[in-house]
């Protein structure tokens, strides 16, 4: 997986990031360019959208439109930007999943994750929620655990296939995963650090939680 830190839209040119052949995880460095994803759809490279990437489909939905291999991550008023720029309107906040499916199908069933209390999820076909327990503490930069973790496990579920994932979309599983991975590791950080507890506190726990999920 590659994410990008550069620090500068210059420092990043399309010829570098096509060297990378896993998957992409753009927006979380405040770097937001039209030519990653670009070159990302070209290569068929999978693409974890999030923070600037996001205010980037916003303004251009063409970009990943049809791209099923791209998963978009917003917040609530992350969402609530591209739900008003791709369907021109408002979304219905009483119908939470009816509001992240319809988005889904009208970016040409691309992966959505609402985060939120409870995550969100559709590729247009499906809708998932996640509601692993986590806890009333929410750290900043716990965005970027779930986008990196997402990254890691769309690749692992895309060469796993269909035939792994039960007949489901691979990347939806992806995600349902990274959420609940996410919540779980904020979950055990809590237990330990209360109210103090800082994404760096989750990181700490990214193993024993993945271990908890998924190796038990």
């Amino acid at each position: 997986m590659a994410v990008f830190p550069a620090t500068a839209r210059g420092q990043l040119g399309i010829r570098n990031a096509a060297r990378w052949p896993w998957v992409l995880a753009v927006g979380q460095s405040g770097l937001a360019d039209e030519g990653i994803l670009e070159v990302s759809k070209a290569r068929d490279i999978p693409v974890v959208i999030d923070a600037d990437g996001l205010w980037l489909v916003a303004q251009q939905p063409a970009l990943i439109h049809g791209y099923r291999k791209a998963v978009l991550t917003p917040n609530h008023v992350e969402f609530s930007r591209l739900y008003d720029a791709v369907l021109r309107g408002p979304m219905d906040s009483d119908d939470s999943h009816g509001s992240v499916l319809r988005l889904s199908q009208a970016l040409g069933n691309v992966t959505v994750v609402q985060k939120g209390e409870r995550d969100i999820l559709s590729n247009g076909q499906q809708v998932l929620v996640c509601s692993q327990e986590g806890s009333s503490r929410r750290c900043g930069g716990q965005g970027d655990l779930l986008s990196g973790s997402l990254g890691v496990l769309v690749h692992w579920a895309l060469l796993a296939g269909p035939q792994k994932t039960n007949g489901s979309s691979p990347l939806l599983v992806a995600a349902f995963g990274a959420c609940s991975l996410t919540r779980q590791c904020n979950h055990q950080a809590f237990q330990k650090h209360g109210r103090s507890t800082t994404t760096s506190d989750m990181i700490a726990e990214v193993g024993a939680a993945f271990s908890k999920l998924f190796e038990t």
